[in-house]
């Protein structure tokens, strides 16, 4: 397995222009949520849909952190199927550092909406949310190895984050 490297950026209001209708997340959303977060990852060791729908239902139960809905924007296609999402936390409960701060805690496209611009759209509409809401910086996990998900934070200025203490690493 791969290690995980955690990016931090600044939040700001969202200037570009919306070309892309988003709606926060809603927990009824959880089975559409499940739906797409199944069928978009190979290696998260869910194995079913209905281990997908737990998963999911954690997340917006608030087990890993407070969930934040209005920072949680989903895309929905013309028959109101979720196509893309971004399900942000607030003060995480998994001992990930930094954890004052909000965090994309999953973001995810149906594979046959990919490079469409979905996943920017997403990043820009929770941090504007979270400016919104009177947060200053956001943070991100991803796994070291995906290059494309390192490659789009980065240009959406996010950066490495190090503990304060060389010893936080070990």
């Amino acid at each position: 397995m791969d290690g995980m490297i955690t990016l931090v950026t600044k939040t700001s209001p969202n200037n570009k222009a919306d070309t892309i209708t988003t709606r926060p997340a809603k927990l009824e959303d959880a089975e559409g949520l499940a739906r797409l977060y199944f069928a978009s990852y190979d290696d998260t060791g869910i194995t079913s849909q209905a281990e997908a729908l737990a998963a999911i239902q954690e997340v917006l139960d608030g087990k890993f952190g407070e969930f934040l809905p209005e920072a949680s924007p989903v895309i929905v296609d013309e028959n109101d199927r979720i196509v893309a999402a971004a399900l942000v936390l607030n003060n995480r409960a998994d001992d990930v550092e930094p954890a004052d701060l909000p965090s994309i805690y999953e973001l995810f496209t149906a594979a046959s909406r990919r490079r469409e611009g979905l996943a920017e759209h997403l990043i820009r509409t929770s941090l504007h949310a979270l400016n919104e809401a009177g947060h200053k910086q956001a943070t991100v996990r991803i796994s070291e190895n995906n290059a494309a998900a390192l490659a789009l934070y980065l240009t959406l200025d996010f950066n490495r984050w190090f503990p304060a203490n060389d010893d936080d690493i070990f």
